[in-house]
């Protein structure tokens, strides 16, 4: 019965469009995933972690995509009250890959923002410590774009 409202209220959000949201699809194990502005995503996170019927208090994982059009931010929730898992999907300009942060909202969101920030070049407005978590301070570029030119000569043993 909680999942089924859960359900509903996310199908709510869909409708609704006050959050600017659009159904995209369901995994396979059926979790749903839709696509958020970057404009109010930090509106729709807020209400799904305090909403009654959603509590989505637990932020899982956040990934970054790039894709050949654009960026894609990529958040996995779980309602730890109702057991019930939700995909967020930002997309992003290649020009200005930017959102807003979640840390605020979710201390998870640290490090997988960060390394997020390290790989892609994904900025995260408003992060209390936006810097890179894996790659050394000085590296320049972000390894997993698909235009990533590798010009390091401390990686050019590998390539023999």
């Amino acid at each position: 019965m909680t999942e089924k409202i859960v359900t509903e209220t996310v199908n709510n959000i869909i409708i609704d469009e006050k959050f600017e949201v659009k159904h995209l699809d369901k995994t396979s194990d059926d979790i749903e995933v839709i696509d958020v502005s970057k404009n109010k995503l930090i509106e729709l996170a807020t209400y799904l972690k305090m909403h009654i019927n959603t509590q989505f208090n637990m932020l899982l994982s956040v990934s970054g995509v790039d894709k050949a059009d654009c960026f894609e931010v990529v958040y996995h929730l779980y309602s730890t009250v109702f057991n019930k898992k939700l995909i967020l999907k930002v997309r992003l300009d290649k020009e200005n890959p930017a959102v807003e942060s979640l840390n605020g909202l979710y201390s998870a969101a640290d490090w997988h923002e960060r390394e997020t920030y390290d790989l892609l070049g994904i900025n995260f407005n408003n992060h209390p410590n936006l810097e890179r978590i894996l790659l050394p301070k000085d590296w320049i570029g972000h390894p997993l774009r698909k235009d990533y030119v590798n010009n390091d000569k401390r990686l050019s043993w590998n390539e023999r």
